[in-house]
Parts: structure tokens; C-alpha cells; sequence
């Protein structure tokens, strides 16, 4: 019997929750390692909260002999158009096992998930096959949005770094760069540019962090509309990276302690941290970048790895910066004006707005 005639899409259900985490497991952490219980209760704190919108509902595809062989999850987002409510979906993982079984698995999850009841769809993971999915079922694909970008900060340091994660007997090298980055600093001006001296830069608890989001996101046309708890939990949340090292999260004022920006960034002495958002009000996006280079090349950091937006592409080019695309950020609406504010730059989307605060990214579960 062919199990893909008689294969369905539906909606999670809490029974389904172990087969998907197990699935993701498999799919993304390394091989050999034993399923952590805590991801089996993430993924129903997640996907199953009673808080989210019940119309909003994540997917898994089930093989005709029962076995679950596939899931999409999906958040709810509530955004605004100026003043106008909307209803976003973000998508979260796509994952398929028996491709060969059913290979239209993929293709039907991702429908089921953009027919939902939402103004628009989004998703910062896609990856190529995921892409052509999406653009062939009208998504559109947001380059300003998509690119990663690495600022290295210690050249021989980053360069040990890269070359140990091939060769592994390699990574003895760090231990040799600092002489080697020292004199790049000083000659070369390798490092972080320096700061005005009306700028500070200080470290910021969690609803400072939030009041400051809320008042920047007010110059996006198309923006997440946060309630405060929401927010703060979704910044709880986003601490939890044991993969990426030590969350650092930070406000720069003016010298009058005017707000101008912040940032969040996870990493370690010795690492490229990773940047996990960058907020900041029209025209100082330069002073908020510098500042974020500053501090991280005074923890130690290597490098600093940062998403694109469109509002902060012109001060990220101008710093030396090397773009590369790894996943592609995509939408669906079937309202243009939705588009527009994309192709505009003018939407708020990517890092706490998109799918990288929640723990499935960066977190190791132990």
C-alpha cells in the first residue's frame, strides 16, 4: 500500500509533541546524543501555550500507516500597519523524514500553514529548498533581510578559529594569536572604532530593554504590537542560549541619557558572538553598531555576527563587514500594502520579531 495516498496534514496535537521533538533532535543537534525530556516539554510550552491564538496552529504530516513523518510549527504575532491590527504567522521549523516516501510532504505542511487565517506569513530560517517552496506558492523573498553579517575583530584569532572547526589539532593556534591581533590593533586599527565621548553604553535588565523596544518599534510602519508581558517573556526567554555562551544585553544613551538604541548579543571570551537583535532610532544605527563592536572586542569577543535589517545595511557596509547569505527571511500576503512596508524597509521583522529568541536556536537543553 502506498502510504503517501493515504497520508494527511493536520494539526499538533499533545500526543504528537515527542515524535517532533525526537524528529527536530535527530534533524538539527548533534548525532549520538540522548533526547533531553526538557526539549519534549519545550516544544508543548511552545506550540501548545493556551496563551496563543487557538487559530494559529502548527501542522504535522502522517504517514497512511499512521507514522508522523513531518511538522511546521507556527506562532502567532499580532503586528500593526500604521493603525491598522494584523494577524502574522511566523514559521518555525519545516522539517520531513521519508522524503522519498512522500515527497510532496513538505509542499503540503507549508500550504496548510499559509492558508491559516493570518494577514501575513514570515519565516528568517528558509533555507533553499524551503525558498523555492515558498516562491512558488507566492512567498516573496526579503534580501535586506537575509544576509549575515561578520565584523572580526581579532583577525588571527578568527582565522585559528575557522581553521580548528576543519582541522581540529588546529584550534592550539588561538593560544598564539594575541601577539599577532595586538599588533593589528595597534597598526592596523583592526579593532572597534572609538566612541564619542557624549555616547555611554551600560547594561540594561529586562524592562528597560522592553520600554525601549516598545518606543523604537513606534518609527516602523509595520511593527510587532507587544504587549509589555509578551515582551518581557519573549526577552526571558532569549536568554537561554547554552550554545552561544553568555547573553549581554545593552542600552546607549546620549550624554544627556537619552535613549538611542540597544542590543542584544550571546558569546564568550575567545568566541564570535552572536547578535541576536539591534534597535535603534532613525540615523544613530552607526553609534548603536560601534557601540556593539566596541564592547564585545572588550569582552575578548573575535568577531561579531550579526542578521541584516534594511535600516542598518548602509552603517554595516561602511564597517568593514563580510555579508554572506545562509538562510533566506520570506512573506506571503495577499495585501500589497503588507509588501510595500516590506520592500520599503519599513517592517520591524528579524530576532525578537522572528524566530530567534525562542530556545530551539542556540539552546542545548541540558
Amino acid at each position: 500500500m502506498d502510504g503517501a495516498a493515504f497520508s494527511e496534514v493536520r494539526s499538533l496535537a499533545l500526543p504528537d509533541i515527542p515524535e517532533v521533538a525526537a524528529m527536530f533532535w535527530r534533524m538539527f543537534k548533534p548525532a549520538n546524543t540522548e533526547l533531553p525530556k526538557s526539549i519534549i516539554e519545550y516544544f508543548s510550552e511552545l506550540y501548545l501555550n493556551p496563551q496563543n491564538d487557538r487559530k494559529i496552529t502548527s501542522q504535522v504530516h502522517i504517514r497512511g500507516d499512521g507514522v508522523l513523518t513531518g511538522f511546521i510549527g507556527a506562532l502567532p504575532l499580532k503586528m500593526t500597519l500604521g493603525d491598522i491590527p494584523l494577524q502574522a504567522a511566523i514559521c518555525g521549523p519545516l522539517m520531513v523524514e521519508d522524503h522519498l516516501g512522500d515527497p510532496l510532504a513538505g509542499a503540503r505542511l507549508l500550504r496548510a500553514f499559509l492558508a491559516g487565517p493570518q494577514d501575513l506569513s514570515l519565516s528568517e530560517t528558509a533555507n533553499e529548498t524551503s525558498r523555492v517552496m515558498w516562491s512558488k506558492l507566492r512567498g516573496k523573498v526579503l534580501p535586506a533581510y537575509s544576509l549575515e553579517w561578520v565584523r572580526v575583530l581579532r583577525p588571527a584569532a578568527f582565522a585559528a578559529d575557522m581553521a580548528s572547526q576543519r582541522f581540529g589539532f588546529l584550534r592550539y593556534g588561538k593560544m598564539l594569536s594575541g601577539p599577532f591581533d595586538m599588533f593589528a590593533h595597534r597598526l592596523m586599527k583592526t579593532g572597534t572604532p572609538e566612541l564619542p565621548q557624549r555616547i555611554t553604553d551600560s547594561s540594561v535588565d529586562q524592562e528597560g530593554m522592553a520600554s525601549l523596544i516598545t518606543s523604537c518599534l513606534k518609527q516602523y510602519a509595520l511593527r510587532p504590537d507587544w504587549e509589555t508581558s509578551t515582551l518581557k517573556s519573549i526577552l526571558q526567554v532569549a536568554n537561554s542560549k547554552s550554545a552561544y555562551g553568555t547573553v549581554h544585553c545593552r542600552m546607549v544613551q546620549n550624554r544627556a541619557g537619552v535613549p538611542l538604541g540597544a542590543y542584544i548579543f550571546h558569546g564568550n571570551l575567545g568566541e564570535t558572538v552572536r547578535v541576536l537583535q539591534i534597535i535603534a532610532l532613525k540615523g544613530h544605527e552607526g553609534v548603536i553598531i560601534d557601540s556593539l563592536l566596541s564592547y564585545a572586542y572588550s569582552i575578548g569577543a573575535i568577531a561579531v555576527r550579526a542578521r541584516s535589517q534594511p535600516r542598518l545595511m548602509e552603517a554595516m557596509m561602511i564597517r568593514r563587514g563580510i555579508f554572506f547569505q545562509r538562510s533566506s527571511t520570506v512573506v506571503h500576503a495577499r495585501d500589497p500594502s503588507i509588501l510595500e512596508a516590506f520592500s520599503r524597509g519599513e517592517a520591524f521583522f528579524n530576532g525578537l520579531a522572528g524566530e530567534g529568541w525562542n530556545r530551539l536556536n542556540g539552546d542545548e537543553f541540558l
